[in-house]
């Protein structure tokens, strides 16, 4: 092998990993974003259930009690 070889190998080389590399970071934000998009839970904890627009579906406990009549003799 010679040293021109030698060097055109490990440019190759170095452009693949360079290239995998970034696939694979690229792969991470994909993954990361999607999960995002995909929780359906509620993103602020201080926002009332009710001005939610998942609301109807939501199956938090903090849904499930607001959804539920206030009982009397109760303060709501």
């Amino acid at each position: 092998m010679t040293r021109d070889e030698f060097d055109h190998d490990r440019r190759q080389w170095l452009v693949r990993v360079g290239r995998y590399a970034l696939l694979g970071g690229m792969s991470v934000l994909t993954l990361n974003l999607l999960r995002r998009a995909n929780n359906l839970g509620c993103v602020q904890l201080t926002s009332p259930c009710q001005t939610c627009g998942l609301f109807k579906k939501c199956g938090l406990p903090k849904a499930d009690q607001a959804r539920q009549p206030a009982m009397e003799g109760e303060p709501s």
